[in-house]
């Protein structure tokens, strides 16, 4: 069985996805990049790879990345590290805690 091998920057045309620009061939698997910009990987031993004399679209679409609003950012080391040098009052802490249940007991009738 003869598989066929395309130099990298050939088009081809692969039936699911349409065609493509070969960007890498390498020892079993051809990298494709179709004309709707995404990247696929195929075992060529087994992909249904047509040569094809449709040229690449002039050009490409680019896929737009949503950028992170202030708000949504996470905070950075610097913030983190300000947010947890906060003054604490020792006094209020050595202060001893006021008993809940002294009150309860007159409350009851005991």
């Amino acid at each position: 069985m003869t598989t066929k091998r395309f130099e990298v920057g050939a088009r081809v045309h692969e039936p699911t996805y349409g065609s493509g620009s070969v960007i890498s061939v390498e020892d079993a698997y051809t990298r494709i990049q179709f004309d709707d910009n995404t990247v696929r990987k195929f075992l060529t031993s087994l992909a249904r790879l047509e040569p094809t004399d449709e040229p690449a679209p002039a050009a490409r679409p680019q896929r737009s990345r949503k950028r992170k609003s202030a708000s949504s950012a996470k905070p950075t080391k610097a913030k983190r590290a300000a947010a947890a040098d906060v003054d604490i009052d020792l006094d209020a802490v050595d202060a001893p805690a006021p008993v809940v249940g002294a009150d309860l007991d007159a409350d009851i009738g005991g």
